[in-house]
């Protein structure tokens, strides 16, 4: 990957719907050998897919907790018996598995305390393997982004 497939990339994090024109004049190529590149990024796997940036509070999951798990016993089964369940519930947006303790942070989305509440107890708890779970909620987000730092 060179200095212009980097910039192919920055500007697609920036506007993934950028027109191939667009795209040519912005890292300095001609529109056929730039499409070429994005089609080498996708094929390669550098580009894993496009997707659409929603709004969370207009969506409707502007609850966000984090969820710390420990597992009762961490074997290679209980990992991957936990991490299979975690993959079927559509509120759970990122899975960490974590070096020492806790064993992983759940990233969530909900569209309150209630519905939260009632997945904490209805699905969490039942989770495989979970001996305990700690939730927090962020007072303010900061900072978030979905663009690495390639330039």
């Amino acid at each position: 990957m060179d200095q212009i497939d980097r910039a192919i990339l920055y500007q697609l994090q920036r506007n993934g719907r950028m027109a191939n024109n667009e795209l040519a004049d912005a890292v300095g190529l001609s529109p056929s050998p730039c499409l070429r590149r994005v089609r080498n990024l996708e094929a390669s796997g550098v580009i894993s897919g496009y997707v659409a940036l929603v709004d969370r509070e207009r969506a409707g999951c502007s609850y966000e907790p984090m969820v710390w798990v420990t597992l009762e016993r961490v074997t290679k089964d209980s990992m991957l018996e936990f991490e299979i369940a975690v993959g079927d519930v559509p509120e759970i947006v990122e899975v960490a598995r974590m070096m020492g303790q806790p064993d992983y942070l759940l990233r969530m989305v909900t569209a309150d305390a209630g519905h939260f509440e009632s997945l904490y107890m209805e699905v969490l708890a039942n989770l495989p393997h979970v001996h305990k779970l700690t939730s927090q909620l962020a007072m303010k987000i900061i900072k978030r982004t979905t663009e690495l730092p390639i330039r």
